[in-house]
């Protein structure tokens, strides 16, 4: 069994790292240059991801409207492979005292919570439509 020579490094002559003979030894890793995940890292947490019924929730706390209402419009197939059809609608009152109901019917989803998902992602493509904002103005930081 023969092994291939090592290639040279890059400032063209042998390592001595690989003799042995290495001058000055290679300090060890510290925790300070390491890309760790706490409250003492350097990089600063950024926005959870926000959902769209929580967009939906804001935008209606926001404008002063009800809370939107999520139904269950449809449940099929076995108890093991259920999907879900979610309803969402919310009702607009303007300062002229007009109503305006927006009700969206979203995808079948295996999940409730996906397709509540998907029934809020409709009524912010409208409201997004109407000049409505796509996400609240505060942004929420990990904990």
């Amino acid at each position: 069994m023969s092994l291939a020579p090592l290639p040279p490094s890059p400032a063209g002559g042998e390592d001595d790292n690989r003799t042995g003979n290495d001058s000055t030894p290679t300090p060890p890793l510290s925790h300070g240059s390491l890309a760790i995940s706490s409250s003492s890292s350097p990089i600063p947490p950024g926005p959870v991801k926000l959902t769209a019924r929580s967009c939906l929730y804001e935008i209606c706390a926001q404008s002063h409207w009800n809370r939107p209402v999520f139904d269950c419009c449809n449940e099929e197939g076995p108890t093991n492979l259920r999907s879900f059809t979610y309803k969402a609608s919310i009702e607009m009152k303007e300062e002229s005292k007009s109503k305006l109901v927006v009700e969206c019917i979203g995808k079948p989803q295996f999940s409730k919570k996906s397709a509540a998902d998907s029934a809020a992602e409709g009524v912010l493509w409208y409201l997004v439509h109407l000049g409505y904002p796509k996400k609240p103005n505060r942004s929420k930081k990990l904990r």
